[in-house]
């Protein structure tokens, strides 16, 4: 889904190099990565930054593609299969070498190999893998610890490194980013644009006129916090959107609407917010995302806490454009761009077409040049009121609770395109709902800096923190 079919080798270019790195999984799924040359598969089998979630994945793809290229040419085969850092393994993923490069070498060279990288008189340590990126959760609300009552959450969590090998419960480790300037937030709205995090509206507590129109940026790289211009009018359960040098805040719920179609943009050059054309209806707990410069708005909830299905692309200037519905109406859901089309998961719908709500479990991506959506792997999971980001080469769903058991969920799901199936990644810190996600990347900082004390919940802006890509510690590989 992700990556299509792929060019044929004379298209290979080092400038596809980085897009190859991040999405190394389902590049690897698709027959052009049979006719990668020689040269450009060691240089990627080499890189700090292939992204894979553990080394036997990096073993696999060179041996398919060996058995496909005849174990290579004259000693291609001892070069590809030296360049996977067999170090980095588990005994168990050892164990399974045989099976896995069966017909691609001679299993001396890979017992010799092994063997090498093992010995204790190794000259330098193997590197773990490690991709710039990595995955922030913002805010949201949670149940207290006594389970007596919900309390919004301040914090920003950073994916600090994901643990797990084969035969092994996945499980991420995060670290405190730091926390809202301004206190708790949640059903708030996030944006990412050049590296800077934009934090608009939400709510502090659970007050009837608790609305907030407040906007800050937080720069992770000088770990501090501005007060930017406030919106016109405060906003809940909304979307908000960056393109193009503005940022648009669409719909949503006030102190006193329930439903409002006002959209309004920020200008990035000047810090003044501007109202602009309305939606066609008002909606709340709807999506909306970029892509190709056009911005598309999911389903949500109108004046009558109806769930929709539609699909619209909205213009700033002019009439939007209706487009084709989601297979199903959904509401507190997620959509992402990814690969040039959008993906929709999660949310609510309306239960067989009464006034009582349903978990909608099903995923479904939509093409722009066909105008069509097809249905995909349903969610294992119910994600109402959670939240997405897509990093490297998966589709991360995080989150929210199931409206059918009122339970809050602490999982992290992933979608891959190549194989086109869900796996669990982990869980987050607590189980959030009505949080925000997004990826930015963090100063590289101590690779040996100390965990955080179990108790530790971050400190204020600027209070120190740990390093968020060590080179000795195993990462987060998507």
């Amino acid at each position: 889904m992700w990556v299509a079919e792929g060019p044929p080798r004379s298209r290979w270019h080092l400038r596809d190099r980085d897009f190859i790195l991040a999405t190394f999984p389902s590049v690897v799924a698709t027959p052009a990565f049979l006719d990668l040359p020689a040269h450009l598969l060691i240089r990627l089998l080499r890189s700090d930054a292939l992204n894979v979630l553990h080394e036997l994945e990096a073993l696999e793809a060179a041996s398919r593609w060996l058995v496909a290229n005849g174990g290579g040419e004259d000693n291609e085969a001892e070069e590809v299969l030296s360049s996977v850092r067999f170090a980095l393994m588990s005994g168990q993923e050892l164990k399974k070498i045989p099976s896995v490069t069966a017909g691609a070498a001679n299993p001396g060279l890979l017992r010799q190999l092994v063997v090498a990288s093992l010995s204790p008189t190794a000259q330098l340590p193997c590197r773990v893998r490690s991709w710039p990126e990595v995955l922030v959760v913002c805010g949201g609300d949670t149940l207290t610890t006594d389970m007596a009552a919900r309390k919004p959450s301040r914090q920003l969590w950073f994916a600090h490194r994901y643990l797990s090998a084969v035969g092994l419960v996945k499980r991420v480790e995060w670290r405190p980013l730091g926390r809202f300037p301004d206190g708790p937030r949640f059903r708030h709205a996030v944006v990412v644009i050049g590296n800077a995090l934009y934090v608009l509206g939400g709510k502090h507590y659970y007050g009837a006129r608790d609305t907030l129109a407040s906007v800050y940026r937080y720069l992770p790289m000088e770990d501090s916090w501005e007060h930017l211009a406030s919106m016109n009018c405060g906003r809940s359960y909304f979307a908000a959107v960056g393109l193009g040098g503005f940022i648009y805040a669409l719909g949503g719920s006030s102190d006193e609407l329930y439903c409002t179609d006002s959209v309004e943009c920020y200008d990035l050059a000047t810090n003044t917010w501007r109202r602009c054309q309305p939606l066609p209806e008002a909606l709340c707990g709807h999506a909306a995302c970029a892509l190709d410069g056009a911005l598309y708005v999911s389903g949500g909830c109108d004046e009558a806490s109806r769930c929709r299905a539609s699909l619209l692309r909205y213009a700033a200037d002019g009439p939007a454009a209706p487009l084709a519905p989601m297979n199903g109406e959904r509401a507190g859901h997620v959509m992402e761009a990814a690969g040039g089309q959008l993906y929709a998961a999660g949310g609510l719908c309306q239960r067989g077409g009464q006034r009582g709500y349903s978990d909608q479990l099903a995923f479904e991506v939509y093409s722009p040049r066909l105008d069509l959506w097809v249905l995909l792997s349903p969610l294992p999971r119910a994600h109402v009121s959670g939240s997405a980001a897509v990093l490297g080469a998966e589709l991360l769903v995080l989150g929210g609770y199931s409206h059918e058991t009122y339970r809050d969920t602490h999982l992290v799901h992933a979608y891959q395109p190549g194989s086109r199936r869900w796996i669990t990644r982990g869980t987050l810190p607590r189980a959030y709902s009505d949080l925000r996600a997004g990826v930015l990347t963090l100063p590289a900082g101590d690779p040996m800096a100390p965990l955080p004390s179990p108790g530790h919940q971050g400190g204020p802006p600027g209070a120190p923190r740990g390093s968020p890509r060590g080179c000795f510690h195993r990462p987060w590989h998507p």
